[in-house]
């Protein structure tokens, strides 16, 4: 079977999803053949610099914008579809016909929703047939992933089929498999030899993070967390942010330990108590999946919004928009028991922890369905 996964190098998550759902099927099903592509890269490498630079510059230095485009187009603004559906229409979906044809695919997965509009486009012309897969990246809908040629869509997690009838999405379309992340995070890890491996104290702890680049407002964070919450440790990685990572590093305090980008985040998920974060898609799954509370401390206009929203709204973390707020945030964290337990619980009762199997079964019995179809 040929399964073929398109996405976008879009910040971290879209391609940790892809990869993850590819190499279950690598590891588990051998005889089946995989191939991500990365699309704006695939269609020509000068427009992938041009619209992956603009995006990171935008997000980095003008985020209002960004959440602009993004509300506009979750409204279905028509003056900012349209460049989308040029975009789409004429540059993607003729350059994706030859790979089409070449690799000759039983099953398409789409982990971004730029992808999965060109395909949408071209099955509807009559020019692909076989089923596309939708696996959204956020705990939100945005109208760019929803087209009525695609066959099935993978949600983050059961209350969404609350929203199956918003959209016009038939529910036999549905999938409530959660979002996939390695599966190293459903580990139950001992925290005490995990401590010990890493050379940390096993002590009240808090995860200080902003993605795999590094964004948002650690500096500052961190500055109030010295300041206010002397006896606590704190584990600030700074992804590939190398001026965060050299500013971080120069701080002289004995509660503090700095990472750059790593790949452990499993280990070093599993030995904190508590996570303040940007709220991207993974990072929120992956703290789903190891009970670990959020306190937002900042995030990006747009789908980490509706990430925030869905966050508060499911009672499994907290928001700090003030340094004030921030410090209670902590503070509570630590001294009320019953509110910290309160979190895990609902983190535990809503994870999933056969994401990747569960998606990866699905996708392979597809081509059984379409041989008795």
């Amino acid at each position: 079977m040929n399964i073929l996964f398109f996405t976008v190098s879009a910040g971290e998550g879209h391609n940790k999803v892809a990869k993850t759902i590819s190499n279950y099927i690598d590891n588990n099903f051998p005889h089946n053949n995989t191939k991500i592509i990365d699309t704006f890269h695939y269609v020509n490498s000068n427009l992938h610099k041009i619209i992956i630079e603009t995006y990171m510059k935008s997000i980095k230095y003008i985020p209002t914008l960004y959440g602009y485009v993004y509300k506009k187009t979750e409204e279905n603004d028509s003056s900012i579809m349209d460049m989308g559906d040029f975009l789409n229409t004429i540059l993607l979906s003729r350059k994706l016909k030859k790979l089409l044809k070449d690799f000759n695919p039983d099953v398409i997965v789409c982990t971004h929703p730029f992808p999965s509009e060109a395909l949408s486009a071209l099955k509807k012309k009559g020019q692909i047939s076989v089923p596309i897969v939708n696996v959204l990246t956020d705990y939100t809908i945005h109208p760019s992933w929803i087209n009525s040629e695609v066959d099935y869509f993978v949600f983050p997690c059961d209350s969404f089929e609350y929203e199956l009838d918003y959209w016009h999405i038939p529910r036999q379309k549905a999938r409530f498999f959660g979002i996939p992340i390695d599966n190293k995070f459903h580990m139950n890890e001992d925290r005490e030899k995990l401590c010990n491996k890493l050379s940390i104290k096993n002590s009240f702890t808090t995860l200080l993070m902003g993605g795999g680049l590094g964004l948002g407002n650690i500096k500052e964070t961190l500055d109030y967390v010295l300041k206010y919450n002397n006896d606590m440790q704190i584990i600030a990685i700074t992804g590939r942010n190398e001026s965060l990572y050299k500013y971080l590093t120069n701080i002289d305090n004995p509660n503090l330990i700095v990472y750059g980008f790593v790949d452990n985040i499993n280990e070093l998920m599993s030995i904190s108590d508590f996570i303040i974060t940007k709220p991207g898609g993974i990072t929120v799954t992956e703290a789903l999946s190891k009970e670990l509370p959020i306190i937002v401390s900042y995030s990006l206009p747009g789908q980490e919004e509706r990430n925030t929203e869905f966050i508060l709204n499911n009672s499994i973390g907290m928001i700090a928009n003030s340094p004030n707020s921030l410090i209670s945030c902590i503070n509570t964290l630590k001294d009320n028991t019953h509110k910290y337990y309160e979190l895990k619980d609902n983190m535990n009762k809503m994870k999933k922890t056969d994401s990747v199997k569960n998606i990866c079964e699905f996708i392979l019995s597809l081509r059984e369905a379409k041989k008795h179809g």
